[in-house]
C-alpha cells in the first residue's frame, strides 16, 4: 500500500504493483480492468501504526529490505528526549494460497522501515491465529 498524492487522489491509500513495461520499471495502480502509471513523486509508503497494524508488512528500508514481516509487539524508547516507537517483527514466508510460515527470525525496526502490504481476505483468514503465541509471550515479558 502507498499513499498517493497525485491530482486525482489527494493523500489516498491505494494498492500498487511494480511492473516492467517495455524495459521500463513503473509504479502501477489497477482500477477495475485499467492499469494506470503513477509518478514516483506522487507515492510514499504506507507506514504501519506501531501499536495496531497486525497484517502483513514488507520491509522497504535498511538491511532487511524485501522481507515480509508481521508485528509481534511494540515498545517505546527515548532518543534525545523524544519518545519513539520500535516494532518487534517476526519474518514470515508468505504462503501462496496457504498460511504464512514463521522463519524464526525476529528484529526491531522503527515504523518508517516497514510498509503495509496488500492482503486478500482469504490470506487474512488463513493467518488470523499465526501470531497469537508470539504476541502472548511478548505481552508477558513487557
Amino acid at each position: 500500500m502507498v499513499v498517493n498524492d497525485s491530482e486525482t487522489y489527494r493523500n489516498r491509500e491505494v494498492a500498487v504493483s511494480i511492473d516492467k513495461l517495455e524495459g521500463v520499471v513503473s509504479i502501477r495502480h489497477h482500477v477495475y480492468n485499467t492499469s494506470r502509471g503513477l509518478l514516483p513523486a506522487w507515492v510514499s509508503p504506507k507506514s504501519p501504526n506501531p501499536t495496531r497494524d497486525n497484517g502483513i508488512l514488507m520491509v522497504v528500508k535498511g538491511n532487511h529490505c524485501g522481507k515480509y514481516v508481521r508485528r509481534i509487539h511494540h515498545r517505546y524508547h527515548e532518543d534525545n528526549g523524544d519518545k519513539q516507537a520500535l516494532i518487534l517483527l517476526a519474518v514470515v514466508e508468505k504462503g501462496n494460497g496457504a498460511a504464512d510460515t514463521l522463519t524464526g527470525e525476529q528484529f526491531e525496526l522503527g515504523p518508517d522501515s516497514p510498509c503495509v502490504a496488500v492482503a486478500t481476505s482469504e490470506h487474512k483468514d488463513l493467518n488470523a491465529n499465526l501470531m497469537n503465541s508470539l504476541r502472548a509471550n511478548a505481552r508477558q515479558r513487557s
